[in-house]
């Protein structure tokens, strides 16, 4: 793509058309990725049926599978990032988890689509911090809120496209090519990415005084950076238990639609779309530019964005849980993951502004390792888990572990399957109830940082 110089900021040569289309592409990036993600948690039910899976299986499949190296793989290339190029890191990455992907499709156990989802998260482990680390350096501090929202965006068009499109996919001709068909045109993308990207000058969009060091200090060194501040400690801690409840209860919404509402897997398609869909798009939105403006008045409003938002989404997700109307559970989740995703840009934003150019990609990796070890990781896990408690709990017809597996439950009668239905219904309404009380606690610590912000550092 051409470029012309610019007589803006910095003096850089990247053309406003060139900054247009590195969004459009880490916007489509970010639509693969969480393409990738959600096909599991959308054809959840499918799978468990046709691999007889329990529910913490499936959390684990949703979640930690994904998570496990993506934790430990992202801190190494993050820290290859502040030193070689983030546009071959990202192209490489983002073919590496749409081959997996599709590989998912011809798994035949839980251990085959365990080690196939690790290979996923690998490869997204290269896509997210050095991103928010190309991206920051593209655009001036007073228009990150904004810019991370439009990145983020990839997130609800990539739940819309792959709910829709793996519901319906999933209902015709199985669970297997939906995974196989919303995975594929991936690969494409990092194509695109590597041949019409270009990596820029580190710090780009920095005043001169803000540039960095030239060398990217040691992990340890960025890590105190961030530590002496206060509100960094507190909001960490909010993270954290927000996307816990986040991400452990979106792992579990198809599943919950279809035991509780008696939906159908094109139904959850539909359903799922329309709620990511608006909620991330509206939540990001709000968020994102509403911190651009607001933390203009005082940094303290990066962490009581999220303190309002999340803590407004727990009489909203408890409600929708609770009601018997599939329609009115619909509007409140909405209203509720509108209200929590508040807390994800502000947050991304506050840390990148907390470190210099040389210490970005280290300090988006930070936020992603939260987000996706303990939320995508640890949550579904969770949620799955609580939810098997609370069924074995609601079983009264013997154990409900041996009778309700899938093979046993296939050979039951009526009245056993009818009465393992009703416990799973159960376990899994009231796991989901309970883990609105992690967001109610991640409030608590965003509003605890607002208060701090702005005092001075620990040395």
């Amino acid at each position: 793509m051409a470029v012309k110089r610019s007589t803006g900021h910095g003096g850089d040569s990247f053309s406003n058309a060139y900054r247009v289309w590195l969004l459009v592409l880490t916007v489509c990036v970010g639509a693969f990725g969480f393409i990738d993600r959600i096909v599991i948690s959308t054809l959840g039910e499918a799978i468990k049926r046709d691999l007889a899976l329990s529910d913490f299986q499936l959390g684990i499949l949703g979640g930690l599978s994904f998570a496990i190296l993506y934790s430990t793989i992202g801190l190494p290339i993050a820290r290859l990032a502040e030193r070689k190029s983030r546009i071959t890191i990202i192209s490489v990455s983002i073919g590496l988890f749409s081959i997996a992907t599709v590989l998912c499709g011809f798994a035949a156990s839980f251990w085959q689509l365990f080690l196939l989802r690790i290979g996923v998260g690998i490869g997204e482990a290269g896509v997210q911090a050095p991103v928010a680390s190309l991206l920051t350096d593209h655009f001036r501090r007073e228009r990150r809120g904004t810019v991370m929202t439009i990145m983020k965006l990839g997130s609800p068009l990539g739940s819309v496209i792959g709910a829709l499109s793996a519901g319906w996919i999933g209902t015709h001709y199985g669970w297997r090519a939906a995974v196989v068909a919303v995975a594929a045109p991936g690969i494409l993308i990092a194509i695109l990415f590597r041949l019409t990207l270009r990596e820029p000058p580190r710090g780009m969009s920095d005043p001169d005084s803000d540039r960095g060091e030239q060398e990217p200090p040691p992990f340890l060194a960025v890590m105190r950076t961030m530590g002496a501040r206060a509100e960094f400690r507190q909001m960490l801690l909010g993270l954290s238990l927000v996307t816990i409840a986040l991400f452990g209860s979106g792992a579990f919404y198809s599943p919950f639609f279809m035991r509780a509402h008696g939906l159908s897997l094109s139904e959850i398609g539909v359903y799922y779309s329309i709620q990511s869909g608006i909620a991330a798009t509206v939540g990001f939105a709000i968020g994102g530019v509403g911190i651009d403006f607001l933390s203009k008045r005082h940094p303290r409003w990066n962490s009581l964005i999220p303190a309002i938002g999340v803590a407004i989404s727990v009489p909203f997700n408890l409600i929708g849980y609770s009601v018997d109307d599939p329609r009115m559970a619909l509007i409140f989740l909405i209203l509720g993951a509108i209200a929590i995703f508040f807390h994800n840009v502000p947050t991304l934003v506050a840390f990148q502004n907390m470190v210099t150019s040389r210490m970005r990609a280290t300090a988006a990796f930070v936020f992603f390792f939260v987000t996706t070890m303990i939320g995508v990781g640890i949550g579904p896990a969770i949620v799955g888990l609580l939810s098997d408690f609370y069924a074995s709990i609601a079983f009264t017809a013997g154990d409900y572990g041996t009778l309700c597996s899938g093979q046993q439950l296939a050979r039951s009668g009526a009245d056993i399957q009818s009465a393992c239905l009703t416990a799973s219904t159960a376990g899994i309404r009231y796991a989901l109830l309970s883990a609105t009380g992690f967001a109610a606690w991640s409030s608590i610590h965003y509003f605890l940082a607002s208060r701090i912000t702005g005092r001075p550092t620990r040395t």
